[in-house]
């Protein structure tokens, strides 16, 4: 019920205030576990792969954001707690679970929000359940979120913004976590 109420109510937020773009929908699986791994530059990015994406997502949020009401509220819209700076061996074996149940499980390739010029670096996090889980990933590239909603503001400012959804593919063959984790974040950046 939570679920439905606030994807529709985003879905109408989204149209005073981020008009978006879904592109290439079609490399959604429809059925079946898969990992959708996205580049991270605004705290709206979830909300809006959330509202593009045509299955319920799964994800990875810090565990600073489960107190009180927004963590109940969070945990019914398929979040689960991550601590940040830290290998969380629990996030990462909650994340297992939910995949091996069929799931969608959305993750941040970068682990944080990126800003202004910084280069892209990927942790190694998606790579280990990539590797762990056999699970197709698909790439997903979110723009304009940064404009609409820039890292530590608190306020929308109308623009639009926008998704493009890459082809499934597998990583099984990395020599590393952080070589399979590195090769996902070329295939978000390469739909630029």
């Amino acid at each position: 019920m939570i679920y439905y109420f606030t994807y529709f109510s985003t879905k109408v937020l989204s149209w005073i205030y981020f008009p978006f773009t879904a592109h290439q929908t079609i490399n959604i699986p429809r059925q079946g576990a898969f990992i959708l791994a996205s580049n991270h530059i605004s705290n709206l990015d979830p909300v809006v792969l959330g509202i593009c994406s045509v299955r319920r997502l799964n994800f990875m949020a810090k565990i600073e954001l489960f107190k009180g009401a927004l963590g109940f509220f969070l945990t019914r819209l398929g979040a689960f707690p991550v601590k940040r700076g830290e290998s969380d061996f629990g996030a990462m074996k909650e994340a297992l679970k939910r995949l091996k149940n069929g799931k969608v499980v959305l993750i941040f390739v970068e682990g944080t929000r990126r800003t202004g010029n910084e280069p892209p670096k990927a942790q190694a996090g998606v790579g280990f359940l990539a590797m762990k889980s056999g699970v197709p990933i698909v790439p997903v590239l979110v723009q304009g979120t940064n404009q609409v909603m820039a890292p530590g503001t608190k306020f929308f400012k109308r623009g639009p913004v926008s998704s493009t959804f890459g082809k499934p593919f597998y990583v099984t063959d990395a020599p590393s976590y952080e070589a399979a984790s590195q090769r996902i974040l070329d295939q978000i950046y390469a739909l630029a």
